[in-house]
């Protein structure tokens, strides 16, 4: 495979910025967003990493699959679909969206899946660099293994990407939906009333999936991100679409499929529609 010299980031919000901002000092960067033309975007970053850097923004209706090495879409998982319409597959591209919504369609374009673990929260062009992870990035085919260099970042390679996605849906669809009906940080899931809430999920969790997901991971991460708010949180708290149908959703079309019947994720489903029309 050729060196990676160019990335293009497909989603100008909290991660997107994070990730071009530290990608940026050994690669060309160009973040995609919908913007109406190209110009160039200072992002300050402060918390766990500092700095400051400049990136080339342009609107994603204008991708040019041949002019990046590799794509990473950091968008809603509701909008990869009309993101990435441009992009065939020919150039590596890394979806990494919450939930599991995005997996069918990647796999029938092509593309490959990738989990941030970084806690980051953006008002405007500005970050707060809440927490370090890594990027955990892999194929659903035949892609030879890419590495980055060295950067807060942490690019990589896991052959077996489909058990980190699900690993990251378990805690996904326990932390996010308790955190944003009950209006607390991800702490707080760890211990009662909200923890019984968790248990009780994760039971269900379980029957859906075939992989092995222990509790003490979704522990690990709530203890990582204790002080962080949940995304679904912060979008219920500005009034944005939820990723309620990337991540609890589907559970619900995997159950018919299964024959499970489930007690408490159709609820919190139902609890988050009501939540997001309500503001």
């Amino acid at each position: 495979m050729k060196p990676i010299k160019r990335i293009g980031i497909i989603g100008n919000g909290a991660v997107g910025m994070l990730m071009a901002s530290l990608f940026e000092p050994d690669y060309t960067v160009t973040l995609y967003g919908r913007v109406d033309e190209a110009s160039t975007v200072t992002i300050e970053r402060t918390g766990v990493t500092q700095g400051t850097v400049q990136v080339r923004l342009c609107p994603v209706t204008k991708v040019i699959e041949t002019e990046q090495d590799v794509f990473f879409v950091t968008t809603k998982a509701h909008q990869v679909e009309a993101a990435t319409e441009r992009l065939s597959g020919d150039v590596p591209v890394f979806i990494c969206s919450n939930g599991i919504a995005h997996l069918d369609y990647a796999r029938t374009k092509g593309f490959h899946l990738g989990v941030v673990e970084h806690g980051v929260s953006r008002d405007g062009h500005r970050l707060q660099h809440t927490g370090l992870g890594r990027i955990r990035i892999g194929s659903l085919g035949s892609l030879e293994e890419m590495s980055f260099n060295a950067s807060p970042l942490t690019v990589v390679w896991e052959t077996d990407i489909e058990q980190v996605v699900t690993e990251k849906l378990f805690a996904n669809a326990i932390i996010n939906p308790i955190t944003a009906l009950c209006r607390v940080e991800n702490g707080a899931v760890a211990v009662p009333p909200c923890r019984d809430i968790a248990t009780a999920l994760y039971e269900e969790l379980t029957m859906l999936f075939d992989r092995h997901v222990p509790y003490t991971y979704i522990d690990t991460i709530i203890d990582k991100t204790a002080h962080n708010r949940s995304s679904m949180l912060r979008d219920i708290e500005a009034g944005r679409q939820t990723e309620v149908d990337a991540i609890l959703t589907p559970l619900l079309k995997r159950a018919d499929e299964r024959g499970v019947t489930l007690t408490v994720i159709p609820v919190m489903q139902k609890l988050i529609l009501g939540a997001s029309v309500s503001c």
